[in-house]
């Protein structure tokens, strides 16, 4: 026993030694076992950190008395100021970090506010907790106002965006036309200001954002990326612009749609009868590429469920769909490491027959997918009647293709251009605009047609993105937006962002940032259940409806007899009911009950297997842990009568 006792001491304090040599010795060591590796510095951090031409000083402002008793927001503080220091040694010594507790009414509180810091009260006595960082390099600087604990998987995002916008000497310019109010401004329709997208906020902190007018004629020669948006009204002008810029080496990232939901019309009146497709036809064909006329993608596999109506019925929207990784080109540098985009009503890309350039498609559909006509959108009030139009044609079909090679202009005979200009002459001579001795009138403008050739007619090598959905652009479909003490803060839950970002920064030259943004997963869906959904929505989806169209027939005929009877109590003249009609008006009744019945039973058995598979996993979880420490418990008890045996 003595000699037992002993060898725990020796195991104790061994293992005491080793976990302070590991303290000393490993401080800085991590071993990351997160399933997308979110803890170890990525490959495009480190080109980013290795890369580095200008010294750069970070500040990280953190409240570490104010923040006492918050926990979470300290263990947090550790792990920001941890990544920020494998930064710092990875640089080269180009970084120089700083740290500084600004405590109430000091000179370090009052930099962090000059510096456009967010402080925020916690407490009774309402102390000030900060924790953003500033970053310079020369004159520029740079801020994280904020640390959001809840944005923790953008964290080596945000600090090397960060640092490489303060190297960079110029940020790449994105000319950007738009019919629809990407940038905000005062909404029509809904009669009231509403802010830029999410999107353009993103776009704008990494570029350098031109809007184009509405009559432009020529792009600036210094810009790098056209960002095309839902173009429709185009002067012929405008697109023999983009058609030269193209072709001179410009490259463009190209949204259209066969039915832009965010394209609405000023009186609410109009808005079924209004166009809502984009136009920009001609140049597409010349690049190679076609969006397929009168055609909605649906896509049963990838298709979203939705609420319909007061009660929220959960219902399959055929032509709202989430894009899991399975529907992307994972070899494409734009798609690298993303894993969920969402698109709305998006239509069908085509490779124009003959085309010189390659088309790589980008976004796929399932096979379980078809075109439905654009005219079954345009006042949809309930999307399970897509149903009834949907019939999957077994084929996968391209909603987003990146488009290259050889390409000749789509003017080869050149544009004319229509112009009114006064008639100077006539202004100059007052005999030529009235009577002698009277006042000239004003001088009648002159409509002058003149003809203008393309500069370059062809090019070895454009290099286009085309994405067939302007809604893909939209809030809604990919990022949450809350209020955070005046400040707009947006939670991405799938990577619609990301995919457009990433592609301006391909065809900008810079895919240094595009493998870090989209690290992390969003969402953790539960594939087994939705395959589940799936099937048994398949399986009893032509039961179902054939049910409800059985229920809406009865309850016609119902109403019908209904409204006889009413009719005639109100006549005065008694129940006008035949003996027969009263007989079937109680056949009625019993019927609508009989298949309310079978339509539960139907929707419980959509449910039933994935209650099932709900309840084993209960149950695992449950009894998982206490067998885990029955076992445990037995093998000690094993082990210790083993050696209280072998002592005796």
């Amino acid at each position: 026993m003595k000699r037992a006792g002993f060898v725990v001491i020796v195991v104790i304090a061994a293992l005491a030694l080793f976990n302070l040599a590991v303290q000393r010795g490993m401080s800085g060591f991590r071993w990351d076992l997160t399933e997308n590796s979110l803890y170890t510095l990525s490959d495009g951090a480190r080109s980013i950190l290795g890369g580095l031409s200008k010294d750069i000083e970070l500040t990280v402002y953190y409240s570490e008395g104010a923040s006492k008793d918050l926990p979470a927001l300290r263990a947090y503080a550790r792990r920001v100021q941890e990544l920020l220091e494998e930064f710092e040694q990875l640089s080269g010594g180009k970084i120089t970090l700083k740290k500084v507790d600004p405590v109430p009414f000091s000179e370090e509180e009052d930099e962090a506010t000059a510096a456009g810091l967010q402080a925020i009260p916690v407490g009774v006595a309402g102390d000030n907790v900060f924790f953003g960082l500033v970053g310079k390099a020369g004159d520029k600087e740079e801020i994280i106002a904020f640390f959001q604990p809840n944005k923790e998987q953008f964290l080596e995002y945000e600090l090397s965006k960060l640092i490489y916008n303060l190297d960079r000497a110029q940020p790449p310019v994105v000319g950007v036309i738009s019919s629809l109010q990407i940038n905000g401004g005062f909404d029509m329709y809904q009669q009231s200001q509403q802010p830029a997208w999410i999107v353009m906020q993103q776009i704008e902190d990494l570029f350098d954002v031109r809007w184009l007018p509405e009559d432009f004629d020529a792009i600036d020669e210094d810009v790098d990326v056209l960002m095309i948006v839902h173009p429709k009204d185009l002067s012929q002008q405008a697109q023999l612009a983009i058609d030269q810029f193209v072709l001179k080496g410009g490259r463009a990232l190209v949204f259209v749609d066969p039915n832009a939901e965010q394209d609405q019309p000023g009186m609410p009146m109009m808005a079924a009868n209004m166009p809502r497709r984009s136009q920009l036809d001609s140049l597409l064909k010349a690049w190679g590429v076609s969006l397929k006329e009168n055609a909605v993608l649906a896509d049963f596999k990838n298709s979203m469920v939705v609420g319909v109506g007061q009660a929220r019925t959960p219902v399959r929207h055929l032509a709202l769909l989430g894009l899991a990784e399975d529907s992307m080109t994972e070899s494409d540098i734009m798609l690298a490491g993303l894993e969920s985009i969402n698109v709305s009503t998006p239509g069908i890309l085509e490779k124009v027959e003959g085309a010189s350039t390659s088309f790589k498609p980008l976004l796929t559909s399932s096979d379980e997918s078809a075109p439905i006509e654009e005219s079954a959108f345009a006042n949809l009030q309930n999307p399970e009647s897509l149903f009834e139009k949907f019939k999957a044609t077994g084929e996968q079909y391209a909603m987003a293709a990146r488009v290259e090679g050889p390409a000749k202009t789509a003017f080869p005979d050149g544009i004319d251009v229509t112009e009114e200009v006064k008639d100077e002459a006539a202004q100059d001579d007052p005999t030529k605009n009235g009577a002698e001795g009277e006042e000239a009138a004003p001088a009648e403008p002159k409509t002058v047609t003149r003809h203008v050739a393309p500069g370059v007619t062809q090019s070895d090598n454009i290099n286009v993105v085309v994405i067939a959905d302007t809604d893909i652009l939209t809030d809604r479909l990919w990022v949450q937006v809350q209020e955070f003490f005046g400040q707009r803060i947006a939670s991405p839950w799938a990577n619609n962002g990301d995919l457009v970002v990433n592609a301006l920064d391909y065809l900008a030259g810079n895919p240094s940032l595009i493998n870090i943004r989209s690290r992390g997963r969003f969402t953790r869906p539960f594939e087994k259940v939705d395959e589940l959904r799936r099937t048994a929505e398949e399986k009893f989806a032509d039961q179902q409806r054939e049910l409800q169209d059985r229920l809406s027939e009865t309850e016609e005929q119902l109403a019908e007899l209904q409204q006889a009877r009413q009719g005639g109590d109100e006549a005065g003249g008694g129940v006008l009911l035949t003996p027969e009609q009263e007989k079937a008006l109680q056949d009625f009744q019993q019927e609508k009950l009989r298949i309310r019945k079978a339509l539960r039973d139907v929707q419980h058995n959509l449910d039933r297997d994935i209650d099932d598979l709900g309840r084993q996993l209960k149950l695992v979880n449950i009894l998982m842990a206490p067998l885990a420490l029955t076992v445990l418990a037995l093998i000690v008890m094993l082990w210790r009568r083993r050696g209280v045996k072998k002592s005796v």
